[in-house]
């Protein structure tokens, strides 16, 4: 169930090289194509979102507040009679996803402790502690906690797997083992590792129909289908070892919108995991929608916030977009790639004391990939260059080749 939820907050394409010299939005397709630039408005206007009337029609209803009188939350009754489950453990599970969404890894971890101390056959402990380690390494773009994430994932098939042995709690513990599977092949995708992605997922797939089976009211499942959906068109339209069969995109998303409106549990997982199909087709103003949606409940939440100020530069409200970096910054003081990404809007607005400052600070940090180190020393080189330090460029090109392997830096030297 966690691990389902949070599991999503992790989606996006492989990591790419960062060659583009624009926002890097491309990083999160599958494609890779560079989102089209918006052309700067003229005199500078707010974010889209300001204006109700430009709001994206098929946003889910305004956040229903919870009667304060009631002894247990709405969702989590629901989720409780949906699953055949004792209320209590709905509503403790729903807690501790709550917690993941609002970033709150201490009070989550806390939560998840006590769950597997009581229900220890139930996988919900080592489950949830890998999402929060692959929510980790997401809202930094790298694969520090890799190892962790893998000792928890082993530990959770290895429990659900004993609780399956047990009758009773099918549909959760279906449920819990298809977003196990989910996130590893998430995992893999964002390794560029597409055909095993795609096992993961089929293997997902089959799991979250034995949960539906096991609780045919239960709407979240749907989440699953239709991201396999969306992701294997996606996918199979980029590679020939695949057929490309039919375009499943739109079915997908329509499921993805039920589950965001109707789930009892993954309801902001499917907000987000709309914003990436949206990027994806560089639909920008419904992806900046769902950012700012999300943003409603989960304010500090580092991923979408990430998200959103990307979506904020390549439609060049850059002012916004700086806005949202220093709102991750604010809730995670020691976040990296927001750095990277701020020194990406600086440059976009020609501030390049500013710019300069925060991809420096970058690529002195350990942790990030060879390609993203790679990626943050050809922006510098890209800086120097507008500046005319043809020296310092030069070595900035330099470091991103022999780093990150970076083919536009390449490309660049040849031309100083």
């Amino acid at each position: 169930m966690i691990l389902a939820a949070l599991a999503l907050l992790s989606l996006s394409g492989p990591a790419r090289a960062g060659d583009d010299p624009g926002d890097g939005l491309d990083e999160n397709t599958v494609s890779g194509t560079p989102a089209p630039i918006a052309p700067m408005p003229n005199p500078p206007v707010a974010a889209p979102t300001a204006d109700p009337a430009d709001t994206p029609p098929d946003l889910p209803p305004a956040l229903v507040p919870e009667d304060p009188n009631a002894a247990y939350p709405r969702l989590s009754v629901q989720a409780a009679e949906i699953l055949h489950l004792d209320v209590a453990f709905a509503d403790r599970c729903r807690r501790a996803i709550e917690f993941i969404y609002a970033r709150k890894y201490k009070e989550a971890k806390r939560s998840l402790d006590l769950l597997s101390v009581d229900y220890p056959t139930t996988g919900i402990g080592p489950a949830g502690l890998a999402v929060i380690y692959q929510a980790l390494m997401f809202e930094n773009f790298d694969y520090r906690y890799e190892k962790q994430y893998e000792e928890a994932s082993d530990l959770a098939f290895r429990q659900i797997a004993e609780g399956q042995k047990i009758t009773g709690n099918e549909a959760i513990e279906w449920f819990l083992r298809a977003g196990m599977e989910g996130i590893a092949g998430i995992h893999k995708m964002r390794r560029g590792e597409y055909l095993a992605a795609l096992a993961e997922g089929l293997a997902a797939v089959n799991s979250l129909a034995e949960a539906k089976a096991a609780a045919p009211d239960f709407v979240d499942p749907r989440l699953g289908d239709g991201m396999y959906m969306y992701w294997r068109t996606v996918i199979s339209r980029q590679t020939a070892l695949l057929p490309d069969g039919p375009d499943e995109r739109e079915a997908g998303k329509a499921l993805m919108k039920q589950v965001e409106s109707e789930g009892v549990l993954l309801g902001p997982a499917a907000t987000l995991a709309l914003t990436y199909s949206f990027i994806e087709e560089h639909d920008l103003k419904n992806a900046l929608a769902r950012t700012m949606y999300g943003r409603l409940k989960y304010p500090d939440n580092v991923i979408n916030n990430m998200t959103a100020g990307r979506v904020l530069t390549s439609m060049r409200h850059y002012d916004e977009a700086a806005g949202m970096y220093k709102a991750v910054l604010t809730a995670a003081p020691d976040n990296q790639r927001a750095h990277y990404f701020l020194g990406v809007v600086y440059s976009r607005q020609a501030k390049f004391p500013e710019a300069e400052a925060e991809f420096t600070t970058y690529t002195a940090f350990a942790e990030p990939p060879p390609a993203a180190q790679g990626a943050a020393w050809y922006r510098l080189g890209l800086l120097y260059v507008r500046q005319g330090r043809t020296a310092e460029a030069r070595t900035a090109y330099e470091k991103a080749v022999s780093i990150g392997h970076n083919e536009a830096a390449r490309k660049a030297l040849g031309t100083l």
